[in-house]
């Protein structure tokens, strides 16, 4: 593992071997009571250095009145003081040669500029001892594979012994890390670590992915994120855990921040900063979840299992209703549900009629009179079936549920293909979740988590992950920025074209005579679009005209453009823009968006005036190559139009995803230079694609 700094490194960090406990008592109701009873209530191993100024001894260790008295320095010291003694007591941790500072103390950068003053201080400091910060305004660590209770949850006394497996989690919020710990033990799943990383003033989320991902008890790692400090970082780290055979789940905060809201264009509201980290996570493969407690039920049920093979789900249940309303939701969800192979049928052939044989299969709807060789053979069939790659029971209130449990239990630990147990039975039935926790099988309670586990293990397992990229389109870069500032339809056209994409021929007019002239040189039918610099949504400004067809309409638009000129952009100079008509076809959106740290990112969608309202996009890292352009395309619900539905010709599918590998490529070509490029609409026509509009903002 990477030595994080001149004296420690993250191995250390989350498995130490001793710790300085400041401000350490015997009361439990004080929070240095809390971890002390907690670290020795949990059986921690390592030499633990109580620092209590009026105290000769705590629970029976020998007490320091300063962590500048210790006979030896420590590996990591948790400090949790007051403010006003931060910086004194991380002095004091730096003189004793402490590894690592743990700090608890809040208030800090997350309060304002004063507590962001204290926090550089701080991390100034330690840095000038060679040593680590972790936080501030963290909870800690619970690390079970080192028998370390570092935090103050209460939850470490409720649960008993620790849970000891391969899911890890990396958090940003303390007390979101406690009640995980909780929802983890109640259903078998197996800890290696659990982090609170607080603010990220010194160590981040990315240092302990990298540590997780260098300890060989974690073969799965959970984040919580609200914000990164590093995407390009976890974009590398993630490809290096898919490659070491582990898997990274994520829940990120913010799905609808400011970041998000729309700016200068339709763009920076498709492409926030949520969609952008999403990105990053498909193209890495890390699978994105929405709740906190499934991604750790999700991430036990991985860990247990071996990964979803070839096939789809195959699903057995007591409940027909239950079934029925199962069945909905897998389908609503997109999730691949097996079809029986035709020895599967043979062999349910004798409880059950053809008919009933669905998938989900209802116990209850068997033949002859019940008994227990029923569910057992149904049970091995679906099981064993070459078309199921994971096998889900739904357990309700039922007969032979103990012996139906013991079956199942069987089935897991056969370790053939993963086994998702939904038991579904609320307090009924308690001494069956004690049968699945005494033989180590992780399991669910709700259908809802049921489904994400499903979801999970299917992204997973079909991940496109992107690795590198793709050749560029030409040798030379494609554009240069013109200037910094707004650019209108004109300029961007023009950098459009010098790119490579197709664009209408237009002249630029200053007089309605000037416009009469241009139409005669371009030929009727025209498009007229007056440019005004601040004006966006030109079609809602009354700027954009279509269908000109003769000199008369043509007289017509333009006063009205010149009017729409005197409301929206009162003072600016007239300019209509004559345009070349193209013909119908299907109009998207393809636009960049600069998001800080991910770089550009492209957005492919349904474009013209709705875009808003149908919000049908689809997003990567730019640049992209023509197929990554028409993998981007068949995850849009337009897709069909482009292909010829409803008798209409197909477009220039190779025109199209030309024009949009060149956006991108120009996009990565400009780099920090462009803050939001828009293509809106792109149509694209059984003859080729053309950019009929664009508007784009350069820094």
């Amino acid at each position: 593992m990477t030595d994080m700094g001149d004296r420690i490194g993250i191995a250390r960090i989350i498995a130490p071997r001793s710790i300085a406990l400041i401000g350490a008592t015997e009361d439990y109701a004080k929070f240095g009571g809390r971890i002390f009873h907690h670290l020795v209530e949990h059986g921690y191993a390592g030499t633990i250095y109580p620092i209590n100024p009026r105290r000769e001894t705590v629970l029976g260790l020998q007490a320091y009145p300063s962590v500048r008295d210790l006979p030896a320095a420590p590996d990591i010291a948790l400090v949790a003081v007051p403010a006003l003694k931060l910086e004194e007591m991380i002095t004091d941790c730096g003189e004793a040669g402490v590894g690592a500072c743990v700090v608890v103390t809040a208030q800090m950068a997350e309060f304002g500029a004063e507590g962001a003053a204290l926090e550089a201080r701080i991390v100034e400091i330690a840095r000038g001892y060679g040593m680590r910060i972790v936080g501030p305004n963290c909870m800690g660590f619970i690390v079970p594979s080192a028998d370390m209770a570092l935090s103050s949850t209460p939850t470490l006394r409720y649960t008993g012994p620790f849970r000891k497996g391969g899911v890890a989690l990396v958090s940003q919020s303390g007390a979101l890390m406690g009640a995980l710990y909780v929802a983890s033990h109640d259903h078998g799943v197996g800890l290696s670590g659990m982090v609170s990383i607080g603010n990220q003033a010194d160590l981040e989320l990315c240092d302990f992915v990298e540590g997780f991902i260098a300890d060989p008890a974690t073969r799965v790692i959970c984040l919580y994120v609200e914000g990164l400090k590093s995407p390009a970082r976890l974009r590398d780290l993630a490809l290096k855990a898919r490659a070491a055979g582990k898997t990274i789940l994520a829940v990120k905060a913010g799905r609808t921040e400011a970041g998000s809201v729309m700016a200068r264009s339709h763009t920076s509201s498709l492409a926030g900063s949520f969609s952008a980290f999403e990105t990053l996570c498909r193209e890495t493969g890390i699978v994105v979840m929405d709740d906190p407690d499934s991604m750790i039920l999700v991430a036990g049920l991985m860990d247990a299992n071996p990964p979803m093979g070839t096939g789809g789900i195959g699903v057995v249940c007591s409940s027909g209703g239950g079934g029925a309303v199962l069945a909905d939701r897998m389908d609503l969800a997109g999730l691949p549900v097996a079809t029986y192979s035709e020895d599967t049928r043979d062999r349910m052939d004798g409880d059950f009629q053809r008919a009933h044989q669905n998938n989900p299969l209802d116990l209850g709807a068997h033949k002859g009179a019940l008994e227990f060789g029923i569910f057992e053979r149904a049970i091995h069939a679906v099981h064993e079936d070459p078309n199921v790659g994971l096998l889900t029971y739904v357990l309700t209130p039922q007969p032979l549920m103990p012996e139906t449990m013991r079956c199942l239990i069987d089935a897991f630990k056969r370790q053939t293909k993963p086994v998702l147990i939904v038991q579904t039975t609320s307090r009924f039935a308690g001494d069956l979740r004690e049968m699945l926790l005494d033989a180590g099988v992780p399991h669910v309670t709700r259908v809802d988590d049921a489904l994400r586990v499903m979801e999970a293990m299917v992204a997973r397992r079909d991940a496109l992950v992107r690795d590198g990229v793709p050749a560029r389109i030409g040798d030379q870069p494609l554009a240069v920025a013109p200037r910094a500032g707004f650019l209108t339809e004109p300029e961007v056209k023009a950098m459009l074209a010098a790119a490579g994409i197709r664009v209408p021929g237009a002249e630029g007019c200053g007089t309605l005579d000037e416009a009469l002239e241009a139409a005669t040189r371009i030929g009727f039918p025209l498009v007229m679009k007056g440019v005004a610099a601040d004006v966006v949504h030109k079609s809602d400004a009354g700027l954009v005209k279509v269908g000109i067809g003769d000199e008369a309409s043509l007289r017509d638009a333009y006063a009205q453009i010149v009017a729409a000129f005197a409301e929206h952009a009162p003072g600016q100079p007239v300019r209509v823009d004559v345009q070349q008509m193209i013909g119908a076809g299907v109009e998207l959106l393809v636009g960049v968006t600069n998001e800080p740290g991910f770089g550009p990112q492209i957005v492919v969608g349904a474009g013209g005036v709705y875009v808003e309202l149908l919000k049908d996009v689809a997003q990567a890292s730019a640049p992209i190559c023509p197929d990554e352009a028409e993998a981007l395309l068949r995850r849009l619900k337009l897709w069909p139009l482009l292909t010829g539905a409803r008798g209409q010709d197909p477009v220039d599918m190779s025109a199209l995803c030309d024009a949009i590998a060149r956006i991108s490529q120009l996009a990565a070509d400009l780099g920090e230079a462009l803050v939001d490029m828009e293509v809106n609409p792109l149509r694209s026509t059984p003859d080729g694609a053309y950019a009929l509009d664009g508007r784009a903002t350069l820094a």
